[in-house]
């Protein structure tokens, strides 16, 4: 039966309602045309926000402290990295005695002088120790991102000591540790 002769005016003699086969075949790749933009979108996005997630680590994670010598000869007690590895970093979420020194810093060097509340030395960075941390940024001059890292590291001050092990307590600066 011809197109002419069919009891439902364009209806092609392949049984597509109204479609020839190159309507088809541009709908389709159309179709196909537009789950592949929507994959590399979906693909692109996720990307985008692992990319740069909120507290991206910069440095090995502090996972300890150590009592180090400052270019001032003072003794500080500064986070450091597995087996004293400097650089290191601390952002939320992290948690341990490297949490504990920077807490202690942030108590000692910040916190009490300014008359605030003191943080408890639990080893968690949450909430209160990244305010805590954007506040003495914030008093060192440098910018005020709530991580811990080589920027923080060199310009933030940490309980320090002149004499012996124990000797006058003092916040210093830790900047460029001495070999």
């Amino acid at each position: 039966m011809s197109a002419e002769e069919s009891d439902h005016p364009g209806e092609q003699p392949d049984g597509g309602p109204g479609q020839s086969d190159d309507t088809a075949m541009k709908e389709n790749s159309m179709k196909r045309m537009a789950a592949l933009i929507a994959l590399l979108m979906t693909v692109l996005a996720g990307t985008l926000v692992t990319a740069s997630p909120a507290h991206a680590r910069s440095q090995p994670e502090c996972e300890s402290y150590d009592v180090v010598s400052n270019q001032a000869g003072y003794r500080v007690a500064a986070p450091v990295g597995k087996y004293g590895v400097l650089p290191c970093s601390l952002v939320w979420g992290d948690g341990g005695p490297g949490t504990v020194a920077l807490q202690w810093a942030l108590n000692d060097c910040y916190l009490a002088p300014a008359g605030k509340t003191l943080l408890s030395d639990d080893g968690a960075f949450g909430q209160l120790t990244f305010n805590a941390l954007k506040f003495a940024q914030s008093k060192a001059g440098i910018s005020a991102d709530g991580q811990f890292g080589p920027q923080s590291r060199a310009s933030l001050k940490f309980p320090a000591y002149t004499g012996g092990t124990y000797g006058t307590p003092t916040c210093a600066r830790l900047g460029r540790p001495l070999p």
